[in-house]
């Protein structure tokens, strides 16, 4: 054999072998990494915010929306249809005075028409006065002619005067009733399409656009606000049996420039109906109430005295079930089933599931 196939076999085999020990260096590395065992860093434990069950005091309440509103106001509309609105002479927000004339339909000028019939009823009212003193005059002229000259024909005719005189009579009140019927008509036109001021107060008109619109009959086109006296005012009456005489109840007023914080008192209980009304006697001195601005009356709904409760916040639910998180011995928060009574915003009856005493997670 020659030397060169000699160097040549050995050349092949020597990388053979560094091939192999390279393959193998690999394999060894994949089985290390196999066999290594990750170990989790373990997580720190929970730590909850506890609170006691304890006995104490509950009040249930609830808030209802309040507004500052005059105590006396009237609603106004016209009593006929399809007319149009001709003039609207105030502004909304605008003071008025009782009797101010407010607003007026088309043809409601109607002075010249009452005029004539007026003159025309008094003209035929004077006629029929003078019937009377005329045949009174002339019945006592022909019976003087009569007595004094004895002259009976005179007499003869009295009763032919009376009677010629009642047919004019009739006609003058026939004449006078028709045009009292057609002046009482028109006035009551007049009156439908005018629209006045019952009381002193403040105008709103909830249509903007009122003036040149078209009537529609006891549609309320404007009202008038007493603001002589104003009161909060609530409209949900289904609390009516919540609150007594003489309750004082806190009020937290949102908007306007009077916000803030009041005590109230009912006012005019025995005229209660479809409204209550609330008057601030407590922190109201220099408050600046506006008609319109709201808030929230507390209403006090139940309460108990002396019962276990804890904070509502650590009540939860499910469906119709209740329950609290505890903490076992292992520092493991777990559910328990609770029965409860009174709830409010802050605190919760505990009827049964806990102790006094018992720790509950508060959140």
């Amino acid at each position: 054999m020659s030397r060169y196939l000699i160097r040549t076999k050995i050349g092949l085999l020597t990388i053979g072998l560094c091939m192999a020990a390279v393959f193998s260096g690999c394999s060894d590395s994949g089985e290390e990494e196999e066999s290594r065992v990750v170990v989790e860093q373990e997580k720190k434990a929970v730590e909850y915010k506890l609170t006691l069950a304890t006995m104490g005091d509950i009040i249930s309440t609830k808030n209802v929306r309040c507004e500052y509103t005059q105590l006396n106001s009237q609603d106004l509309s016209f009593a006929v249809s399809g007319k149009l609105v001709s003039k609207v002479y105030v502004k909304d927000g605008d003071a008025v005075k009782k009797g101010q004339l407010l607003a007026e339909l088309s043809g409601g000028d109607r002075a010249d028409e009452i005029e004539q019939l007026e003159y025309q009823i008094n003209r035929n009212k004077l006629l029929l006065s003078q019937i009377d003193d005329t045949e009174n005059y002339e019945i006592s002229r022909r019976w003087l002619e009569n007595i004094y000259h004895g002259d009976r024909r005179a007499t003869d005719t009295i009763d032919d005067m009376k009677q010629s005189n009642e047919y004019t009579r009739e006609d003058y009140r026939d004449a006078i009733a028709l045009d009292e019927k057609q002046l009482a008509k028109i006035k009551t036109e007049v009156r439908q399409s005018k629209l006045y001021a019952g009381i002193d107060g403040t105008v709103f008109i909830p249509n903007e656009r009122l003036e040149g619109s078209t009537t529609v009959r006891n549609e309320v086109v404007m009202q008038v606000k007493d603001n002589s006296e104003c009161f909060f005012e609530v409209t949900d009456m289904s609390l009516r049996d919540y609150i007594k005489e003489g309750d004082v109840l806190e009020l937290q007023v949102m908007i306007g420039p009077g916000a803030g914080s009041y005590k109230v008192e009912p006012y005019d209980m025995g005229h209660w109906s479809d409204r209550m009304l609330f008057a601030v006697v407590e922190g109201g001195d220099s408050a600046v109430f506006e008609a319109g601005n709201y808030g929230n009356l507390t209403i006090e709904m139940d309460s108990k005295k002396q019962v276990l409760t804890i904070p509502t916040i650590a009540v939860h639910s499910a469906g119709d079930k209740w329950y609290v998180y505890i903490v076992n011995d292992s520092g493991v928060r777990e559910t328990k089933w609770i029965e409860i009574g009174l709830q409010s915003n802050e605190f919760t009856e505990i009827v049964s599931g806990l102790t006094e005493g018992e720790k509950v997670v508060l959140k």
